[in-house]
C-alpha cells in the first residue's frame, strides 16, 4: 500500500502541476442529510447540480460530524471545520486563543479569500478570517425573504458575481455557505410542488407513537406523526432543490470563466437531520440521518464518479485541502487527510467517536455501532451493515455481548484521546 500511495501522489502532483495553482470553491449547506442528495442513492431528490459535482469527483457516503456541545449543532461542526480541532478542544476556542483557521492558512499560501452566506462558528470574527465578504447571514434566519430577495438567491448571486468579476492573478478560496435547507423552510411554491406529500416515503425507523426519551432536543409534539414528518420532508426537499438551482448557477459561472478544470470543488453539509427516525425530529442525536452528511470533492487529478463508504469525519476535508496544495498541516489540526483513502480505499480509521453534550456517546467500528446514554444508563447496539436504519437494538442479545464490551472499551480510549471527561458506567 505504501508504494502504491507514493505512486499515486507523484501522479497527482504531476497532474496538479500541469495547471496553475487551483482555485477552491467550497460550498456548505446547513442541516442536509445524505437522504437529500440524489447521487447518494435517492433518485426522488432533484439535485442535478450537486449530482454534477459527484459525477466529476469523489463522494464520501459515510461522513460524520463528531458531535456537539450546543443545540445549534452547526456551531461545533463549523468550529471544528475551520480550526481542525476535535470536539472538546474546539469548545475551548475563543477569539483570543483561536489558532490559525483554514482561510488564514490559505491566505499564507497565496490565496485570495472571499465568503458569502451563513457564518456560525466560534473563534475569530469572520471579517478577520477572509480578505473580503459578501452578505453575511446569521445562524438562524427569521425569514428567508429579504429586500434583496430570497436569501438562497442572494448567496448564490454573490458567489456568481465574485467568479465573474475576479481579476486577481492569485488563486481564490470562495466559501459559499447557504443557510438552506435550515428552518424556516420557506421557498417558492414550484419547489414544494416537486415533492407531493402523498408520494413521500418514510424509512422503516419512522414509527408513530412516543418520542425518544433519551433525546432532549426533540422538535415536535408527541405522539410522533408521520403526516407531520412527510410535510417536513417535503419542505426540506424543496429547500434543497432551490439551493441546487443556485449551485448550478455557480458551476455555470465557473465554467464560463474558464476556471472549472483548475478548481477544487467541495460540497458538504455541516450535519444531517432526522424526520422521525428513531423517534427523533431534529438533529441533536447520534442516529445516522442526523450525524452523517454529504461530503463530495472534485479536483484536478482525482477520480471521477467514485464513491467511498469508509467512515470519515466531515472536518477531514480541511487537512485534505492542505494535502492537495502541499501546505504543511499545523500541529493543532488533528483531523486526517482523505487522500490515502481516495487512492485505494486504505487508511480508514478503525473507529469513529461521536458525542452530544454530556448525554450521548457513540462509537462505530467494523459496522457495529454502540450508543450510550450516560444519564439514563440506556444503551443501543446496531449492525449498520444489516440494519442501516437502526431499527433492531441488539444490546440484550447474548451473542453480541462481546461486541458491546469491545466497543465500550474503544469508546473509553477515544474519551481519553479527545479529553472527554463524562464518566461511563460499566454494564
Amino acid at each position: 500500500m505504501q508504494k502504491s500511495l507514493v505512486v499515486f501522489l507523484i501522479a497527482f502532483t504531476s497532474v496538479v502541476s500541469s495547471f496553475a495553482q487551483p482555485n477552491i470553491l467550497f460550498i456548505e449547506s446547513d442541516d442536509q442529510s445524505n437522504q437529500a442528495v440524489g447521487a447518494f442513492g435517492h433518485p426522488e431528490m432533484k439535485t442535478p447540480n450537486i449530482d454534477r459535482i459527484a459525477d466529476a469527483g469523489v463522494s464520501f457516503t459515510s461522513a460524520y460530524n463528531m458531535g456537539c456541545w450546543s443545540p445549534a449543532v452547526c456551531v461545533p461542526s463549523r468550529t471544528m471545520l475551520f480550526y481542525g480541532k476535535y470536539l472538546w478542544d474546539s469548545q475551548k476556542i475563543t477569539k483570543d486563543n483561536a489558532p490559525k483557521a483554514m482561510p488564514e492558512l490559505l491566505k499564507e499560501a497565496g490565496y485570495s479569500t472571499y465568503m458569502t452566506g451563513k457564518w456560525h462558528a466560534w473563534g475569530k470574527p469572520v471579517a478577520q478570517l477572509f480578505d473580503s465578504l459578501g452578505s453575511i447571514q446569521p445562524g438562524q434566519l427569521k425569514t428567508y425573504n429579504s429586500p434583496e430577495g430570497h436569501i438562497t438567491d442572494v448567496t448564490g448571486r454573490e458567489a456568481v458575481s465574485f467568479i465573474e468579476n475576479y481579476q486577481d492573478d492569485a488563486p481564490y478560496f470562495l466559501y459559499v455557505a447557504f443557510n438552506a435547507p435550515h428552518v424556516p423552510r420557506q421557498t417558492e411554491q414550484k419547489y414544494y410542488d416537486m415533492y407531493p406529500t402523498d408520494e413521500i416515503g418514510l424509512p422503516p425507523s419512522v414509527v408513530e407513537g412516543p418520542l425518544n426519551p433519551n433525546i432532549e432536543y426533540n422538535y415536535t409534539n408527541a405522539p410522533l406523526s408521520k403526516k407531520t414528518m412527510r410535510n417536513r420532508v417535503q419542505q426540506n426537499s424543496a429547500m434543497v432543490t432551490h439551493m441546487d438551482d443556485r449551485i448550478g448557477d455557480i458551476l455555470d459561472a465557473l465554467k464560463a470563466s474558464g476556471e472549472y478544470e483548475n478548481t477544487i470543488i467541495v460540497f458538504m453539509s455541516d450535519h444531517g437531520i432526522s424526520f422521525g427516525e428513531n423517534g427523533v425530529a431534529g438533529k441533536v442525536c447520534l442516529y445516522e440521518p442526523s450525524v452523517t452528511a454529504p461530503l463530495i470533492i472534485k479536483a484536478p487529478g482525482l477520480p471521477k464518479n467514485k464513491s467511498i463508504s469508509n467512515r470519515v469525519y466531515l472536518q477531514d476535508i480541511y487537512p485534505t485541502l492542505l494535502d492537495f496544495l502541499d501546505v504543511s498541516k499545523p500541529d493543532h489540526v488533528v483531523f486526517e487527510s482523505l487522500l490515502p483513502q481516495i487512492e485505494d480505499g486504505n487508511g480508514a480509521r478503525e473507529s469513529v467517536y461521536l458525542a452530544m453534550f454530556d448525554s450521548q456517546r457513540g462509537i462505530i467500528s467494523d459496522n457495529k455501532k454502540l450508543i450510550v446514554y450516560p444519564k439514563s444508563g440506556d444503551r443501543e447496539l446496531y449492525d449498520l451493515e444489516k440494519d442501516p436504519w437502526e431499527t433492531q437494538n441488539l444490546i440484550d442479545k447474548r451473542k453480541f455481548k462481546r461486541t458491546e464490551t469491545e466497543l465500550f472499551k474503544e469508546l473509553q480510549v477515544w474519551q481519553q484521546q479527545v479529553g472527554d471527561a463524562v464518566p461511563l458506567e460499566e454494564r
